[in-house]
């Protein structure tokens, strides 16, 4: 659901009435300049990594197999957005808490990114029982 602040005439940064019409931009979207905290909005942005659930969705398709460029295509993103994306996903991801009594799997992958002479290593547990 896209609110256009010309409907609203709300500023989305101070929330205040004070907005007044301040040119075009390129793409010929309405641009506004709130007097009371001096910065400049567009009436809609047509950027789709803005969206909510856009993590949400980056996660279930990576988790369903799909590669980088097909998610790009799927949601229609630049691939370098999906990537930073993954990356800031990737930070937030507590590590996991190994126990003592428990059996896991342990098993190691080796890829490379841009020059073969720094390999990385991908290494994972899974437990036996629950995997």
């Amino acid at each position: 659901m896209c609110i256009r602040i010309s409907d609203t005439g709300i500023c989305p940064y101070c929330i205040t009435k004070n907005l007044i019409k301040n040119g075009f931009t390129k793409n010929k979207k309405q641009q506004f300049y709130c007097k009371s905290c001096h910065k400049r909005c567009i009436d809609y942005y047509s950027y789709k990594a803005c969206k909510r659930n856009t993590n949400a969705k980056i996660i279930q398709f990576i988790k369903e197999g799909l590669g980088i460029r097909s998610i790009a295509r799927v949601l229609q993103i630049a691939t370098t957005t999906i990537l930073k994306r993954i990356i800031t996903i990737a930070k937030k991801i507590p590590n996991p808490i190994f126990y003592s009594n428990k059996v896991y799997e342990v098993d190691e992958m080796r890829c490379y990114l841009k020059r073969k002479d720094k390999p990385i290593w991908i290494v994972y547990a899974i437990e036996r029982k629950t995997k």
